[in-house]
C-alpha cells in the first residue's frame, strides 16, 4: 500500500503532476484511486525519492516521442510499463529504441494492448487486427500435443496458477488447475500421459494448432473469468 502522504508530495511539487512524464502522471493519478503492480509501486517510490532530491528530469528515451525510461531502468510507451531496458551503447541503444517504439505503434493500431509480453511476442506481432484470438494470445503458456490431442496451457490473471484445457469430443471442456512450481506438475503430467510441447514459431502455427484443439474464444474466456 503506497502511503497517501508520498502521492500528494509528488503532485505538491510537480504542478498537481503537470511536470511529470505522461506515463509517471498517469500512474501517480492512478495510485490515487486503486491499487497498483508492484513495479508501480516500486515507480512512485522511485519518483518520490527522485523528485524530493531534486534530481527528476522530463525527457523522452533517445528524443523518441512517447518513449521514456526511468533511473530504475522501467521503459515506458505512454502510461503503459513495457520492461526493463540496460543501456548498452549508444548506437546499440538507438536501435533498440527505435525498434521498441515501432512494434509500440504497430500494436496500438491494431488495437492490441500494449504489456511486456506483447513486445515479446513474435504471434501477437505477425497477429491481424480482427484475429478472434486476442485473448488466448496474450494468456497462453505452451501447447500439449498428443496425436490429435491438444491441451493449451494459460496463465491465469494472478500469474501463480496455470491453466490447462482440452477440448472433450463431447463438446465438454477438462480443465486442470496447476500450481507453482509448474515446471514440475507440468514434465509430470507429460511423461505420464505421453503429451509433448509443440514449438510455435509465429502467428501461423499458433492459430493451426488452437484451432485444432476445437477450444472456442468462448471457452477460452469463460475459463480464464
Amino acid at each position: 500500500m503506497i502511503p497517501y502522504s508520498k502521492i500528494k508530495s509528488i503532485l505538491e511539487h510537480t504542478e498537481d503532476g503537470r511536470a511529470l512524464l505522461e506515463p509517471h502522471r498517469r500512474l501517480v493519478r492512478k495510485a490515487l484511486n486503486e491499487t497498483v503492480s508492484n513495479d508501480g509501486a516500486d515507480v512512485i517510490e522511485w519518483l518520490h525519492e527522485s523528485i524530493t532530491r531534486g534530481t527528476y528530469r522530463k525527457e523522452f528515451f533517445r528524443n523518441i516521442e512517447h518513449l521514456t525510461r526511468d533511473a530504475k531502468g522501467l521503459l515506458f510507451w505512454k502510461e503503459h510499463l513495457i520492461g526493463r531496458f540496460s543501456l548498452m551503447n549508444d548506437e546499440r541503444d538507438e536501435e533498440l529504441a527505435q525498434r521498441l517504439s515501432a512494434r509500440c505503434r504497430e500494436l496500438e493500431a491494431k488495437g492490441f494492448p500494449l504489456t511486456s509480453r506483447a513486445m515479446l511476442s513474435r504471434e501477437l506481432h505477425q497477429a491481424p487486427a480482427d484475429t478472434p484470438w486476442k485473448q488466448a494470445l496474450y494468456a497462453y503458456a505452451m501447447f500439449l500435443v498428443k496425436a490429435e490431442r491438444i491441451r493449451v496451457v494459460f496463465w491465469t490473471a494472478n500469474n501463480r496458477e496455470m491453466l490447462a484445457l482440452e477440448k472433450q469430443t463431447d463438446g465438454s471442456v477438462r480443465s486442470w488447475r496447476i500450481q507453482e512450481p509448474a515446471g514440475k506438475i507440468l514434465q509430470e503430467m507429460m511423461s505420464a500421459e505421453g503429451f509433448e510441447f509443440a514449438y510455435i514459431g509465429g502467428y501461423a502455427m499458433f492459430e493451426h494448432l488452437i484451432s485444432r484443439s476445437h477450444l472456442t474464444p468462448a471457452d477460452i474466456a469463460r475459463a480464464l473469468s
